[in-house]
């Protein structure tokens, strides 16, 4: 189906900090595309009411990029390219992750009524993308590395 991957997807520079401004009504914080993240959004979806312990995510995608972002609440997001791992926490709407195709991601550790914004790079397709660790590994990784 896909070949194994020569070189690993850096995992380095996908963080993004929004703008935004203040004043007596609230905070309004906003992203423009191509500033804020390196690709135009396809798809958007929202992940509200997960229930406690409950992990979202635990897949990756064969082409299509997304940026995530914590607009209430928190929640730990963890990316694998197969070779390293890093952990992010979200808990702010000024900050967002880029998710490059080919990095394995789970979305854990959700405080209640939590809500999660994602722009995606494409529409949905069940056919991109890859939902067992063991054939992510195969593709990307070593198999010496750690399941997240």
């Amino acid at each position: 189906r896909l070949m194994k991957e020569e070189k690993s997807i850096p995992l380095d520079n996908l963080e993004v900090h929004f703008r935004s401004v203040r004043d007596s009504r609230g905070l309004l914080t906003f992203a423009e595309e191509m500033k804020d993240f390196p690709f135009p959004i396809k798809r958007m979806f929202w992940i509200t009411d997960v229930p406690e312990h409950a992990v979202r995510g635990g897949h990756a995608h064969t082409t299509c990029k997304e940026i995530v972002c914590c607009v209430k609440g928190s929640f730990r997001l963890v990316i694998s390219n197969g070779h390293e791992n890093r952990t992010f926490l979200l808990d702010s709407p000024r900050n967002a992750v880029i998710i490059p195709e080919g990095v394995w991601c789970s979305l854990e550790d959700f405080a209640k009524d939590t809500v999660v914004v994602v722009g995606a790079s494409e529409e949905y397709s069940m056919e991109g993308y890859i939902r067992d660790y063991d054939e992510y590994m195969t593709i990307y990784g070593t198999r010496d590395s750690e399941q997240h």
